[in-house]
């Protein structure tokens, strides 16, 4: 038998050179990526999933996005959804390191028409979000939605970036049939791309349509009139020009857009407006009242999404209101669909403005909306096609 410490020696070495063996399998392993969740209809994403993590100083020394290169899973829409949505990423400004998420609904050559956003406390998976993309991209019309952050400067600016990247790289290019090659649109379908959001996103959709001439409509979803400290935010709503009409889509229970409020608004506003209103919907457009009343959220904000696109195509001047409700016991919609002529359809805004003389530029009001001589100018038009 071998001596004590010759045996120790021999068994050292033993481990030395598996513990070897296995560090050279390990650098010989190749690494497997993991699968893209958001490579929809042959679309590939770069989401940086394939680039190694840099150390956490160079992190802190090196701007972060606005907004998160990678979307959540859940934003790819269930199976059980009939409209897929397919993911990409915009890069923001001249940093290429700064990337907007978004999500659309259609291909190229197909036209984008509108571009919308999530509100302050929610993403591209809310729940409202979801139905109303979903609803109004089953009647054919293209969305593509965006994520931003809390803040509505910023995410104001993100509409004609998401905008110009349509224009030459997606939805806002079409294809010529005999060459195959791409060319841009003409200016007139151009300018028939809407801005929208929800929330926030809709206040963010105002601004960056004083920005954009071009834009001559808009969708805003619980339109969040009353601050969290009590405040009206009515004023980007009067100063939006008197050639661009705009859709309101709000809860009657929306304690953030109380509608005798929204229509004090909407009284002084120089655009045309319509105003489409749910009844029993929240802020964040769900009903409550049990199981009955819960699986018509859904069905409401898909509704919603399809009043807005028929809304696109075409509207009329003198028809301007609408509510759309949910029969809990029948499970069925009540309303959607059939505008009527109250409200500014056909008296107070529509009155105001017979024989407005028409001026350049905008009039000064005050955030509290305490000008009562705010300047309203239009047009009277009985149908509106785009």
């Amino acid at each position: 038998m071998a001596p004590r410490a010759t045996r120790r020696a021999t068994a050292s070495a033993a481990r030395t050179r598996s513990s070897a063996a296995e560090d050279e399998g390990a650098k010989s392993k190749p690494e497997v990526q993991e699968a893209n969740p958001h490579i929809e209809h042959g679309e590939d994403v770069d989401d940086g999933s394939s680039k190694k993590k840099p150390a956490t100083t160079e992190a802190k020394d090196r701007p972060q996005p606005t907004t998160p290169a990678l979307l959540p899973p859940s934003l790819n829409l269930s199976s059980s959804t009939s409209i897929k949505f397919t993911a990409f990423t915009v890069s923001s400004g001249k940093s290429s390191k700064k990337e907007t998420a978004c999500l659309r609904s259609h291909r190229a050559p197909h036209s984008t028409s509108l571009i919308f956003t999530h509100g302050a406390g929610g993403d591209l998976s809310a729940a409202a979000m979801v139905n109303f993309s979903q609803g109004f991209a089953a009647t054919g019309l293209g969305v593509v939605m965006f994520q931003g952050n809390m803040n509505v400067q910023a995410r104001a600016g993100l509409f004609g970036l998401v905008k110009e990247y349509e224009r030459e790289n997606g939805s806002l290019a079409g294809t010529d049939d005999d060459t195959g090659t791409k060319r841009k649109m003409t200016e007139a379908r151009e300018n028939s791309v809407a801005y929208g959001g929800r929330s926030m996103g809709a206040r963010a959709a105002v601004i960056a349509s004083h920005i954009d001439p071009s834009v001559k409509a808009l969708v805003l979803a619980s339109y969040p009139l009353i601050s969290p400290a009590g405040d009206i935010r009515d004023k980007i709503l009067l100063d939006i020009s008197a050639d661009v009409d705009v859709l309101f889509i709000s809860g009657d229970n929306d304690s953030m857009c109380p509608l005798a409020r929204l229509q004090t608004v909407r009284d002084k506003m120089r655009a045309r407006t319509w105003r489409v209103v749910v009844k029993g919907a929240d802020h964040g457009m769900n009903i409550r009242g049990g199981k009955k009343l819960k699986d018509g959220t859904e069905r409401l904000g898909k509704e919603c999404g399809r009043v807005a696109a028929r809304w696109l195509r075409e509207r009329d001047e003198d028809k301007r209101e609408m509510t759309i409700s949910w029969d809990g016991e029948k499970g069925r919609l009540i309303g959607g669909g059939v505008w009527i002529g109250e409200g500014t359809g056909t008296t107070t805004q529509g009155n105001a403005r017979k024989g407005a003389k028409k001026e350049e530029g905008d009039h000064p009001v005050d955030e509290e909306g305490g000008d009562d001589e705010a300047e309203q100018v239009g047009t009277k038009r009985r149908r509106t096609k785009k």
